[in-house]
């Protein structure tokens, strides 16, 4: 049961890390979105990347715990 757990979080973060990418690839076409919409992407951003630090801090297997 504890391999499926990390395996599934695994698949998550992989999940997060691509969204991440993708958003930001996306942001740095500026010109193809509204003001609104680069403000809700750029929230989403911060909202994952707070998320991923979380997760990755909690599984964190190095000298920083």
């Amino acid at each position: 049961m504890m391999n499926f757990m990390t395996m599934t979080m695994a698949m998550q973060t992989n999940r997060a890390k691509r969204l991440i990418k993708m958003l930001q690839r996306l942001l740095k076409q500026e010109h193809l979105y509204t003001d609104d919409q680069i403000k809700s992407m750029k929230s989403q951003l911060k909202v994952i990347k707070e998320e991923l630090a979380v997760v990755e801090a909690e599984n964190s297997k190095g000298f920083g715990k």
